[in-house]
C-alpha cells in the first residue's frame, strides 16, 4: 500500500500532473519544461526527481542536457494497483484490519452513529 500512497502523493501536485501530461506527449529536456511551465529550472528538476523516485520518469543525459521520459509501464502498473485497491473489500486489506475491526464492533454494538452527535 505504501508505494501506491507515494504515487498518489506525487499525483497530488498540479505541477507534476502538468509535467506528466507533457511527458505523455513526448520526451522532453528540462529546459523545454522550464520554458513551457514558466517556472524555475530547480523547481522543474525537483518535480522530476519526485517522478523518478516513484519510477514514473527516467532521465537520459545527452551532453550538457538531460532528457526525461515518462515510463508508461509504471503508470499503467500504478493505475492497476489503484483499481485493485478500490475494488478490494476493506475486510480483505491487511493494513485496514484495525479500522475494520473497530467498525464491525461499533456496528455490532449499535454505536456507529452515536459518535457523530
Amino acid at each position: 500500500m505504501e508505494p501506491l500512497i507515494e504515487y498518489l502523493k506525487v499525483l497530488a501536485d498540479p505541477t507534476r500532473m502538468k509535467i506528466i501530461k507533457f511527458l505523455l506527449e513526448r520526451d522532453m529536456y528540462v529546459c523545454e519544461l522550464v520554458a513551457v511551465m514558466g517556472i524555475a529550472q530547480p523547481t522543474v528538476s525537483q518535480h522530476l526527481r519526485r517522478l523518478k523516485a516513484v519510477g514514473l520518469a527516467e532521465e537520459k543525459k545527452e551532453g550538457q542536457r538531460i532528457r526525461y521520459r515518462l515510463i508508461q509501464d509504471a503508470l499503467d502498473k500504478y493505475n492497476k494497483e489503484l483499481d485493485l485497491f478500490l475494488a478490494t473489500p476493506i475486510k480483505d486489506i491487511p493494513q485496514m484490519k484495525e479500522e475494520w475491526d473497530r467498525y464491525q464492533a461499533s456496528v455490532a454494538s449499535g454505536k456507529v452513529l452515536s459518535s457523530c452527535k
